[in-house]
């Protein structure tokens, strides 16, 4: 297929950059998307067929362009081409290396669980920044997203829709499945309140690998059409997992991914989709915003045990016994290690396990952390928190006796004692006990 631009093309932008066209990447709905060359870099230009290229467009182009990107993590738009019939704008190319969530759907790319989590953490945040902007996104879904399977970085794009929050005059209302019931049914227009649960739904496809409301109501419909498709988003929708009404609950045969996964992850992060998809389907105020799913994917990312046996990643469970920990994947016992409890959280502890931040000052940060985990060199079996900051933490033995652990020395991990880390403390559950 080839593009309306002539490949080899020069075009000069507003800011006087002399861009060539190189390769014809693809269309949309929108315009055409071309890989452009400039100064020995590549970008894109997203080139707007001239029906779709209006003055709104420009404005709201402008605007952004202004602004500039939230973080690096958005293909932001940089700069305008117009040759007087219509325009387009310059962005940042994607890296080959980085995959649609449809590649995750039809597995494709298959990211490790960490490296998934690490992913929805850094797409909240990307979101989180866009939303402290006054910006809403409008469009959330599986083609405005892309992820490195190999490290869980994200990028961001067609952003070139994000408007201002609250703002009225908008022709761009978002994907239908990906729309909150309220746009659906007509009774509001895009907002920040309007993306969280657009994003609660594209986690939830990236984790489950399905759509939170397709259960057996959908699978009893004969032809999605307008109409069947207003009732299951908009007027009526019921959350496949909806602990309270089974009407249209996730059937084997036909909804085999989600019934897989769901079974695979905690608790605690389990109950996060059930709130935005119960109370907050309805209600707004109780739509789970990003920084509740930045702790549950700080925390799924610490309570990753591997099974000895066949190797996969499962999911530590503090409701559960040691013992009642089995793999998903083989059914083998789960050797569960022993823990640093601090607060509510159970932070595992094995060699190079590294404690992060989050637990003891509440930094929403990936790469923030307090300490690590070592061996003991005399004894294998037993291990210390090595302190990586500059406080000196308190440490007390079962017995009572305190002592200092200053930064580069080690908290023995043992039964009943505990560290204090100057705001929090923390104890120790040996592995098999409570």
């Amino acid at each position: 297929m080839e593009g309306t631009l002539r490949i080899g093309k020069r075009m000069f932008s507003e800011n006087d950059i002399e861009y060539e066209i190189i390769e014809f990447l693809g269309s949309g709905g929108q315009g055409e998307v071309y890989k452009v060359e400039s100064e020995g870099q590549y970008y894109a230009l997203k080139w707007y067929f001239k029906h779709m290229a209006s003055g709104i467009q420009k404005d709201n182009l402008d605007r952004l362009i202004d602004q500039g990107a939230p973080d690096e993590s958005f293909l932001w738009p940089m700069d305008i081409i117009d040759d007087g019939n219509t325009y387009g704008y310059v962005m940042p190319l994607r890296p080959d290396r980085y995959k649609s969530i449809v590649d995750l759907m039809k597995r494709t790319a298959e990211p490790s669980f960490y490296h998934l989590c690490k992913a929805g953490f850094n797409l909240t945040l990307g979101y989180q920044k866009l939303h402290s902007k006054g910006h809403c996104y409008r469009d959330i879904s599986f083609g405005n997203v892309f992820f490195d399977p190999e490290n869980g970085d994200v990028l961001i794009c067609d952003n070139d829709n994000v408007a201002v929050n609250g703002k009225q005059d908008t022709s761009v209302y978002g994907t239908q499945r990906f729309m909150a019931p309220e746009i659906v049914v007509g009774e509001a227009k895009p907002s920040t309140d309007t993306d969280l649960y657009s994003m609660a739904v594209l986690l939830f496809y990236m984790f489950m690998l399905h759509h939170p409301l397709e259960g057996k109501r959908e699978a009893s419909i004969k032809c999605m059409d307008v109409s069947a498709m207003n009732l299951l988003y908009g007027s009526n929708p019921v959350f496949i997992f909806d602990p309270e009404d089974t009407s249209n609950e996730a059937l084997p045969g036909y909804h085999d991914n989600a019934l897989a996964y769901w079974n695979v992850y905690p608790k605690f992060f389990k109950d996060l989709f059930v709130e935005a998809f119960t109370k907050g389907i309805k209600e707004r105020e109780n739509r789970i915003v990003e920084r509740q799913w930045q702790a549950a994917f700080l925390r799924l990312m610490d309570s990753i045990v591997i099974c000895k046996k066949c190797g996969v990643e499962n999911f530590y469970e503090q409701e559960k016994k040691d013992e009642e920990h089995k793999c998903w994947c083989c059914k083998a016992d789960l050797l569960i290690p022993d823990r640093l409890r601090i607060g509510k959280h159970h932070i595992l502890l094995e060699e190079h396990k590294k404690i992060r931040r989050y637990y003891v000052t509440g930094e929403y940060d990936l790469d923030s952390y307090l300490g690590h985990v070592e061996v003991n060199p005399n004894n294998p079996s037993l291990l210390g928190i090595c302190n990586d900051t500059d406080t000196i933490w308190q440490y007390k033995k079962a017995d009572g006796v305190k002592s200092q652990v200053p930064k580069g020395k080690k908290a023995p991990v043992v039964g009943e004692s505990e560290i204090d880390f100057g705001s929090v403390k923390g104890d120790f559950i040996i592995a098999g006990s409570r």
